[in-house]
């Protein structure tokens, strides 16, 4: 289960949203962003570039290929901050306030991106508390 937005992320820009969890059994969420074109049913983190929210560990398709890369991020409590700089191609994710540098880089942005939360388990929720385009 998933949430793809629909808003393109502009070239040449930063874009920055927070997520706020409401309700996590075990936290297994993931955000991050992915190809617009993504196919959300089917689930798989390997179409973009994701923080997987139990663990702060990192996950991604080409070229990155991450799997449960370890990072020297805090486990995400209740919110995140996802920054997208299209202009530089990095993704740096903030937990609370803290921000320990980008966790990509070198995002290929061949194709159009869109901000993504992924959630694993039905019973789960998050809010988009903001969002600056």
């Amino acid at each position: 289960m998933g949430c793809i937005c629909d808003n393109e992320l502009e070239k040449s820009k930063e874009s920055i949203w927070k997520i706020k969890i409401l309700k996590s059994l075990y936290n297994f969420i993931m955000v991050g962003v992915a190809p617009i074109d993504f196919d959300i049913n089917s689930s798989n983190y390997k179409y973009g570039w994701y923080l997987f929210c139990h663990d702060s560990t990192l996950y991604s398709g080409e070229p990155h290929n991450y799997i449960h890369k370890e990072t020297n991020l805090n486990k995400v409590k209740d919110e995140i901050t996802i920054i997208m700089n299209m202009d530089k191609r990095t993704l740096t994710f903030l937990i609370g306030d803290e921000n320990k540098g980008e966790s990509f880089t070198d995002i290929p942005i061949d194709k159009p991106l869109t901000p993504v939360v992924l959630l694993y388990h039905t019973e789960d929720s998050v809010e988009i508390t903001e969002y600056e385009k």
